[in-house]
């Protein structure tokens, strides 16, 4: 994680080329912390208990799709590159009481192979971090998980693919690969200059002030601090154009209530007529039944209607940082990090952020790259 780190904001252009942006590394590096006490149960039958965890096989396994459709990754070579690390997983793993399991150094087996097999196909282009990454996760989900259900199987029990979160093979197969093919393939540096630039040029459109190309041309001739002087001056300017746009700290906050109101009645709804009802506590189960129901409640509505119940009666909804509709990552990636806005004195820091930020974003936000604005500014 601190290697890939270094080289993102060495490297970034190559990271946006193969589809790791900022949205993409915060999702994987930060969201299965957050999510990782999290099991969504796939079957369920008297002492059968069968779950997938969030942070350890979820995540790892929708961006492995996603880095499969940015980059185009022809079909026949993920099947051929997954089958053949899906065999090497099943021959180097082991059920046991514990669960499926593998000893070192076999469990850096699958890893390696999914770099080696990424170097023979995509060497020395970005698009072999791409598909190093998804092999190693899908072979290593299906090698060491679902191929050894049948033996989990003949007895009761209770477990969990990718129960060990950050720590599991299917987690660290994927992050590992990705490292080693990202060392062999051929790196564009990037320019922060270029890159704030771009950005400014965006918003100075979006804000129709035309008073502020000349301030942008005058920028373009500048560097060093008084480019940064110069850029901040520029934002402040673009704030005070787009501030009516912005949802306010208040509108959120009880667009929020509203919300949470809604996801506490459907979880004690589902608890009290025992739908998924897992635990003998009461109070256990609608905790974990909220948290799962907060996360899909979110994801799903801003995902297909852009906005949950609570923003669509406020007249607010969410966007991309450049105005344009937000896409599947982005309301999932906001959503999972949505966590992590709840752990930070329980969204006390979130609110300060959106109260005093030029953008209005909380931690969620700022690292998927969104922002909530008002329905009546995309007319």
């Amino acid at each position: 994680m601190l290697f890939i780190s270094i080289f993102f904001f060495i490297y970034f252009p190559s990271f946006n080329e193969i589809g790791m942006g900022k949205r993409e590394l915060g999702l994987l590096f930060i969201g299965p912390l957050l999510t990782t006490f999290i099991n969504l149960p796939l079957f369920i039958y008297k002492n059968y208990f069968l779950a997938i965890n969030i942070g350890g096989a979820l995540i790892p396994l929708i961006i492995s799709f996603y880095l499969i459709k940015e980059n185009e990754i022809d079909f026949q070579k993920v099947l051929a590159g997954v089958a053949i690390v899906a065999i090497a997983t099943y021959m180097v793993t082991i059920v046991t009481n514990e669960g499926v399991i593998s000893h070192f150094p076999f469990y850096l087996i699958p890893s390696i192979l999914s770099f080696l097999i990424s170097l023979l196909f995509y060497l020395p282009y970005s698009k072999s971090c791409a598909y190093s990454y998804s092999i190693a996760t899908l072979g290593v989900i299906i090698g060491g998980d679902f191929s050894h259900l049948p033996e989990i199987f003949r007895q009761p029990f209770i477990g969990s693919m990718g129960g060990a979160g950050l720590y599991d093979m299917v987690y660290i197969a994927g992050l590992l690969s990705f490292f080693l093919s990202f060392l062999f393939i051929k790196k564009k540096r990037g320019n922060k200059k270029e890159k704030i630039l771009e950005e400014i040029e965006r918003y100075i459109l979006i804000s129709n002030d035309k008073s502020l190309w000349e301030d942008y041309k005058t920028l373009k001739n500048l560097d060093g601090r008084a480019f940064r002087r110069k850029a901040k001056k520029i934002w402040r300017k673009i704030s005070w154009n787009l501030r009516v746009c912005f949802a306010t700290e208040i509108e959120r906050m009880f667009a929020f209530f509203i919300d949470l109101i809604i996801i506490a009645s459907l979880s004690f709804i589902i608890c009290l007529f025992k739908i998924f009802y897992f635990f003998d506590s009461f109070e256990t189960s609608f905790f974990i039944s909220f948290n799962m129901m907060q996360l899909f409640y979110f994801f799903l509505l801003e995902f297909f209607f852009k906005a949950t119940i609570g923003k669509a009666f406020f007249g607010i909804e969410v966007r991309k940082e450049s105005f344009e509709k937000a896409d599947f990552i982005d309301a999932f990636t906001r959503n999972i990090l949505r966590f992590l806005d709840m752990f930070a004195f329980f969204y006390i820091l979130s609110i300060v952020l959106i109260a005093t930020t030029p953008k209005k974003q909380r931690i969620g936000d700022f690292i998927t790259g969104t922002i909530v604005v008002k329905t009546k500014c995309l007319k």
